[in-house]
C-alpha cells in the first residue's frame, strides 16, 4: 500500500479555469448522480473562500479524488467536509483511505482540530472508509437534505 501511496499527490487550486470547472462539475455529476452535486454557484466560492483539495496521480489531467472543506463558522477549529469521493474509475483501490490520510495533516495545518461531514445513513462502503478513519457518528439527521434524506452527522479529532 506504501508504494500506492507515492503514486498520488495533492493540489490545492486558489480558482479554477472554465475547463476547470467544466471538468468539476463533470466529476460531480458523477460522483452524486441526481441530488448532491454542485455546479460553477458553489465550486467557485469554495475554491476561493474554503479549500478545494483535489488527489492526482501523474499523467492523468483529472483527479482522481475531491475534498471540498469548509471553516464552521461557529466553531473555527473545525472543518466541515461538504464533498469527499473518488472518481468512479478509481473506487475500490484504497484510495479514499490514503486521501484522507493526506487531508488530516493539512487541515491541522490550517488551525483545526477537528473534522466533521454527513454522509448517507445507506451509503454503507462510506460509513465504513469514515468509522475506520476515526470518524464517530454523533447523530443522525432525518430529512436533512429533504424528506427521507437521513444522514449520519460523523466528527473525527484531528490528532
Amino acid at each position: 500500500m506504501d508504494t500506492l501511496n507515492k503514486t498520488y499527490y495533492v493540489e490545492v487550486p486558489a480558482s479554477l479555469n472554465p475547463e476547470q470547472l467544466n471538468m468539476m462539475m463533470e466529476l460531480e455529476r458523477d460522483a452524486f448522480p441526481g441530488l448532491g452535486a454542485v455546479d460553477e454557484q458553489a465550486l467557485v466560492p469554495l475554491t476561493r473562500y474554503g479549500k478545494l483539495i483535489q488527489y492526482r496521480q501523474q499523467d492523468d489531467p483529472r483527479p482522481i479524488a475531491i475534498c471540498e472543506v469548509m471553516r464552521a463558522y461557529q466553531d473555527i477549529h473545525k472543518a466541515y467536509i461538504f464533498g469527499f469521493y473518488v472518481r468512479s474509475d478509481q473506487q475500490g483501490k484504497g484510495i479514499g483511505k490514503l486521501f484522507l490520510q493526506d487531508i488530516y495533516p493539512i487541515l491541522k495545518q490550517d488551525g483545526f482540530q477537528k473534522v466533521c461531514l454527513t454522509v448517507n445513513v445507506e451509503n454503507k462502503s462510506a460509513v465504513k472508509l469514515y468509522e475506520k478513519m476515526g470518524f464517530a457518528i454523533k447523530e443522525t439527521r432525518f430529512d436533512e437534505f429533504g424528506e427521507g434524506e437521513n444522514r449520519y452527522y460523523m466528527e473525527y479529532a484531528i490528532s
